[in-house]
């Protein structure tokens, strides 16, 4: 039924019926506002973000001896530049250097010798001797390397350290466990060869010190499995092991890495059996390398 009212009344009756109460606008409107405004702040920010410049350090660029922590410490310490396996590495597939947190100056030397040398190595805290090469083991088997050096942080090397290695390398049956270029044993000279290509090589007698030796992947499965944790001291119980015949070890007659407690030479009555001295002293080197004339 049409209405008859006229129609301009029935627009505005309209209007009323459908118009919202002015407490509604308001709180519309404000809404409306806040979410435009948090809109053009999120827009703002992120451009903001996208074309900001990065900071400009104000510090010199970093030394070529980098810091990084150790693995699952707050500690840090030197870390070299990876120069590419193998020969970073002398031909081993990982180096350790074993380092005594109490004297932070050694590590710094090793640092710089290993990168005098172009050698790329990873730094571990010797907190405790037995443990601490154990877990070294332990790490060559979880990686799976080959073979790994282990060197402690006050060793010297023979400046054609390279040569050296390559060439045991070489000569070294492939049944191998542990090789000892550096040791402390009087009687290593008087051992069988087993390679004439290599003289210098030798079946290892009772190489005995700890501070420069190799071992192979297997080698590092039998020490993991046979010695437990103990009193007795590691290199004791290593050699137990290879008195039982659960080690192929091999050294060198003459070691081409000798331990260097102190920053000056060690005096001839102070070297153990066996590590005579170096034809070319790798530190010597890097003495001169860094404008210094004394000895290291």
């Amino acid at each position: 039924m049409k209405s008859e009212l006229p129609e301009s009344v029935q627009d505005e009756a309209l209007l009323q019926r459908s118009a919202t109460p002015s407490h509604e606008k308001h709180w519309l409107r404000f809404r409306l506002h806040t979410i435009l405004l948090l809109f053009l702040l999120l827009i703002t920010g992120t451009v903001f973000v996208w074309s900001a410049d990065p900071p400009t350090p104000s510090e010199p660029s970093a030394p070529a001896v980098r810091l990084r922590p150790y693995r699952d410490t707050s500690h840090h310490v030197p870390v070299l530049p990876s120069y590419g396996p193998p020969a970073s590495q002398l031909g081993f597939a990982h180096i350790y250097v074993l380092h005594d947190p109490t004297h932070p100056q050694r590590l710094i030397r090793m640092a710089h010798l290993l990168q005098l040398l172009r050698l790329t190595a990873e730094f571990v805290p010797l907190t405790d001797p037995f443990l601490t090469r154990m877990a070294v083991y332990r790490d060559i088997r979880q990686h799976a390397y080959a073979s790994a050096l282990i060197l402690d942080d006050s060793v010297d090397m023979e400046l054609n350290i390279r040569t050296l290695m390559r060439a045991a390398l070489q000569n070294l049956p492939h049944d191998w466990d542990m090789f000892f270029p550096g040791h402390c044993g009087a009687f290593e000279g008087t051992q069988n060869q087993p390679s004439g290509a290599m003289p210098a090589l030798r079946v290892a007698n009772m190489p005995i010190c700890l501070h420069a030796h190799a071992v192979s992947l297997k080698g590092a499965h039998q020490i993991v499995h046979h010695v437990q944790p103990s009193q007795e001291i590691i290199e004791m119980a290593i050699m137990r092991l290879k008195e039982r015949g659960l080690l192929h070890m091999y050294s060198l007659d003459v070691p081409v890495f000798t331990p260097r407690p102190g920053a000056a030479e060690l005096r001839k009555q102070d070297r153990p059996a066996g590590n005579r001295r170096l034809e070319i002293s790798a530190l010597n080197h890097l003495s001169l390398w860094q404008g210094k004339t004394q000895k290291v």
